[in-house]
């Protein structure tokens, strides 16, 4: 159970903690696994940085009180339970209160058995059950759905649904064996920017620490990648390596948005590749990956225009997502049967399509669509831009990182119908939490959207009334790149509010006509 630099104090049922990070408590925790049951745990830590705003909650039943105390650059969480709770469950409730954490579409029953070795801590935050060799086992009641042990033989007498096993960077998960060196909430590529990450840095390898070498940089690294490493190459484009780095530190630095071992030819190419690698690694290599649990996503879409209902088709069409399902708001429009199979053809799956009349204002008809939706998330569609087919992937991965209620794209590419002009105007910083996210892009999970009231019967606005009201909430707001996205600002009546010349500004690069580019579903 031991953490290198984690110092434990404890009193009967009463833990002290000292960690310099929540990496750190991660850890601990599944390692910690039916070594004690406490009543209060007092965690102390160094370095701790959430979201501006944000404030956590344990979600821990028994809990007669906890303390959030920010302390310099760290933070006192003290906690405390009318009866006593394994020790693994106490951190994991610290853990809520210290970083944001959405569940990993498994259900609640996820379970966590003793002997786990560091490498299960991306699982860390979710835990809210452990199961000891001394369980009442009742034969009518399934246990747990999911078991997490260090070996298959571990706890036979638990009825469960699926085991899966860690061992190291190994995750066998119903007898498949797949590779997890990525921890999401560590490894991402919140605060990279969408230009000036250009800096290309040599790495080496010596006595087992990767060595890695910039202009200003020298890092040092042992084990994984930290926090503080992650925060230390934001500005980093790219690293060369004459030496195999490992499957490990590849994917690590991969998962940040970093390009190992290629040199792209321009800014654009450079964000493509950056992006590539973040979405691989962190498709590939994570905890939900091996699980399998990525969420169900509805797309839905509310128009009046029949004109692009082709062209919005032929966007979707693209949309490359293993559980998508797409409802096809007609505010005012009445579509033949025929038409109607025309777009299912186009699309290449189903269609749910709901009429709404057009004297509902438009916020409101856009409520009606989304309570049609029966996935877990649901993702904004406009019918006149341009999407990529990686599109709601991006979208997913950016909430599985950051924990965030709501996600979008930061409005990076325009094309400006007026000037024939694409612009790419990176104005608000990308992959970073805050208000602003593209309409076009908002992704919301549907008890969220519920909790907050749903979409507010607004004619304009609709996008900016549902930020405020998550913000209200208390919830977080978090903005991906905009890769893989183009907003259409046409000549006709639109229902946003800004000015056309506006989208001209501050432009860092333009194309003439609209950009063609496989990123963005307008080049094969």
């Amino acid at each position: 159970m031991g953490i290198p630099g984690v110092r434990i104090r404890a009193r009967a049922s009463r833990w002290r903690v000292d960690a310099a990070d929540v990496e750190q408590l991660q850890q601990l925790c599944v390692t910690s696994v039916g070594t004690a049951a406490v009543t209060n745990l007092e965690i102390r830590l160094a370095n701790w940085s959430p979201p501006k705003g944000w404030v956590g909650a344990p979600a821990s039943p028994g809990l007669a009180a906890y303390l959030i105390d920010p302390s310099g650059a760290g933070a006192q969480v003290v906690l405390a339970w009318r009866e006593p709770i394994d020790i693994a469950l106490a951190i994991a409730a610290a853990l809520r209160c210290l970083r944001p954490t959405l569940g990993l579409g498994v259900g609640s029953m996820l379970t966590l058995a003793p002997g786990l070795p560091a490498s299960a801590a991306g699982l860390a935050a979710q835990v809210h059950d452990v199961a000891l060799p001394a369980a009442i086992v009742h034969a009518h009641l399934r246990r747990c759905d999911i078991l997490v042990v260090p070996t298959a033989a571990t706890m036979p007498q638990i009825d469960r649904a699926t085991t899966v096993v860690v061992s190291g960077d190994t995750w066998q998960v119903a007898g498949t064996s797949h590779l997890v060196c990525v921890d999401p909430r560590v490894h991402n590529p919140i605060g990279r920017r969408s230009s000036g990450v250009t800096e290309a840095i040599f790495a080496t390898v010596a006595g087992g620490t990767l060595k890695l070498r910039g202009t200003a940089l020298r890092l040092d690294i042992t084990g994984d990648l930290k926090s503080g490493d992650v925060s230390a190459l934001r500005s980093v484009g790219s690293v060369r390596a004459e030496v195999d780095l490992g499957h490990r530190w590849v994917e690590q630095l991969r998962a940040c948005g970093i390009v190992v071992n290629a040199e792209p030819a321009d800014q654009l190419a450079a964000q493509v590749a950056s992006v590539a690698a973040r979405s691989d690694a962190l498709r590939g290599s994570t905890p939900v990956a091996a699980l399998g649990c990525w969420p169900s996503v509805s797309a839905v879409l509310l128009t009046n225009r029949d004109t692009y209902l082709t062209h919005v088709m032929g966007q979707i069409a693209r949309l490359d997502y293993p559980n998508l399902q797409v409802v096809v708001g007609l505010h005012g429009l009445e579509l033949t049967g025929t038409r109607r199979a025309e777009l299912i053809a186009l699309v290449g799956r189903e269609l749910e399509f709901v009429s709404v009349p057009r004297t509902v204002p438009f916020g409101a008809a856009l409520q009606l669509v989304s309570q049609r939706a029966d996935g877990e998330l649901i993702t904004k569609i406009d019918d006149d831009d341009y999407y990529g087919a990686n599109h709601v992937w991006d979208l997913v991965i950016a909430r599985m990182y950051s924990g965030a209620q709501v996600v979008g794209k930061a409005l990076d590419w325009i094309y400006v119908e007026g000037d024939d002009t694409t612009v790419f105007r990176p104005t608000y910083a990308a992959e970073k939490y805050s208000f602003f996210v593209a309409g076009g892009t908002l992704l919301i999970a549907r008890a969220d959207l519920d909790s907050v009231g749903g979409w507010r019967p607004v004619d304009k606005s609709v996008d900016r009334a549902l930020l405020e009201s998550v913000r209200a909430s208390g919830g977080l707001i978090y903005r991906t790149h905009g890769l893989g996205y183009i907003y259409v600002r046409h000549l006709a009546a639109h229902t946003a509010i800004v000015a056309n010349e506006h989208f001209m500004t501050k432009a860092e690069t333009t194309w003439p006509g609209l950009l063609r580019h496989v990123a963005f579903g307008t080049a094969e």
